[in-house]
């Protein structure tokens, strides 16, 4: 088949050690072939990392040991070695077709083919299902991937029951490249997850995490999270999010698809009607990096503070201000304000107007204390808990950190007492009170 113009351009600029694999297997006998999404990318003029080329091959895994220095045996039973050269790790699998799925995640069995089409028979997509020989200048498209491509649909090869049963993850697949790609589903593929959906709850937690991560920070994520609910991935994959009523779904996809592609601000947005707690907690059921979930709750708490029973509500005053970024954590006054603002866009449209005036103080507020570089966090206090055990008279204890809170709150209202001696009498005065009290 003719390549398509872009893979003709794409070609000068494949890496060396890639064409130089290629070059080698073909010599031996053996003509390979760049396959999958590096193909579907390279159409799609979509950036490619220069090691993320997959190649397939009839030689078998044996073969293609014994013509490379450097081979890693990664997967050698389902046909797949790594070849290391010239700085690469090029990921080389034999063309093979697939047992029964026994349990919806993998081939009881795995047999090596010599016939591309045959291979590219068994793959998910008909966009994945495309391949590319960039030395003979051939291509190879058997299930129409381009013009499916063209038409913006993800499709299933054949039968889409029969490619979902096979392996429950490719319905969260089929989904995710709906949200990076902005496609729709063909009918077909769509009305073939919901019977998909028990081959679906049996795949490990930690592959739909990671499609659902890809997911949350595509372009079109709230579309796709529209489509988990209609398919019933969502009560598969988000439980606690399925379980809302549809009209907060709907305002969560509406705040996640308006703020920045940051993971842990996606998930933030997406799970804030939660709260923090149980949005920290799902993330970790879900196993994504604890950095991620302990940044989305926090994040949720932060933007709790501020909201009221319609909607955004600012604190009153400066001083309230202070205390919410204080509590909230300086370093996340960007992300919350994006929060802010995706909130105050997803909101009814009668009370729109006066959400973004009230954001937009709100930034007038955080711009004028970021000016003035107020104290905002114990270490900021011009006395340490060393000092204030001095000014006290006292020695180690639960005391030092309550007294330090105590300054920080009373430095909170009024910066302008974040002076030593200022500071050293308050001390004292809240510890006579203190010792009066008790």
């Amino acid at each position: 088949m003719r390549v398509p113009a872009a893979l003709a351009r794409a070609r000068d600029a494949l890496p060396a050690p890639l064409l130089e694999v290629l070059g080698r297997l073909g010599q031996a006998g053996h003509r390979s072939w760049i396959v999958g999404g590096a193909v579907r990318d390279l159409l799609l003029h979509r950036p490619r990392a220069a090691v993320d080329f997959d190649l397939a091959t009839p030689a078998t895994p044996q073969q293609v040991m014994a013509l490379f220095r450097k081979v890693v045996p990664t997967g050698v039973e389902h046909g797949t070695v790594t070849v290391v050269t010239g700085g690469f790790a090029i990921e080389v699998t034999t063309f093979r077709g697939e047992g029964r799925y026994l349990d919806g995640r993998r081939p009881e069995s795995v047999t090596f083919l010599t016939d591309l089409e045959a291979d590219l028979g068994r793959r998910d997509f008909t966009m994945n299902a495309l391949a590319w020989d960039p030395l003979a200048g051939d291509f190879r498209d058997p299930h129409g991937g381009r013009a499916d491509m063209a038409r913006r649909v993800v499709r299933a090869v054949g039968d889409a029951a029969e490619r979902f049963a096979e392996d429950g993850l490719r319905p969260m697949r089929a989904v995710r490249f709906a949200a990076q790609l902005g496609y729709g589903l063909a009918p077909a593929t769509r009305q073939a997850i919901p019977g998909a959906l028990p081959v679906v709850a049996r795949v490990a937690v930690e592959r739909l995490s990671d499609e659902l991560g890809r997911l949350v920070v595509a372009h079109d994520a709230p579309r796709a999270i529209g489509l988990m609910r209609s398919t019933g991935l969502l009560e598969v994959v988000l439980p606690a999010l399925a379980a809302l009523p549809r009209s907060v779904q709907d305002h969560a996809a509406r705040v996640l698809g308006a703020v920045p592609t940051d993971p842990a601000l996606r998930f933030a947005a997406l799970l804030h009607p939660l709260g923090a707690d149980a949005a920290g907690a799902l993330l970790l059921a879900l196993r994504q990096p604890r950095r991620v979930a302990d940044e989305a709750a926090a994040l949720v708490r932060g933007h709790a503070c501020r909201l009221g029973a319609r909607g955004p509500v600012l604190p009153p005053s400066l001083p309230e201000v202070r205390r919410w970024l204080s509590r909230s954590g300086p370093d996340r006054a960007e992300a919350l304000v994006a929060l802010a603002e995706a909130e105050a866009s997803a909101s009814a449209p009668r009370s729109r107007r006066a959400a973004r005036l009230e954001v937009k103080e709100l930034q007038e507020r955080l711009s004028q204390i970021q000016r003035d570089a107020p104290p905002l966090s114990a270490q900021d206090l011009a006395l340490d808990g060393r000092a204030a055990m001095e000014a006290l008279g006292t020695g180690p204890g639960p005391h030092v950190g309550e007294a330090l809170r105590h300054l920080l709150e009373r430095v909170l209202e009024d910066p302008s007492l974040n002076q030593r001696a200022a500071l050293e009498a308050e001390l004292r005065r809240w510890w006579a009170d203190r010792a009066r009290q008790t």
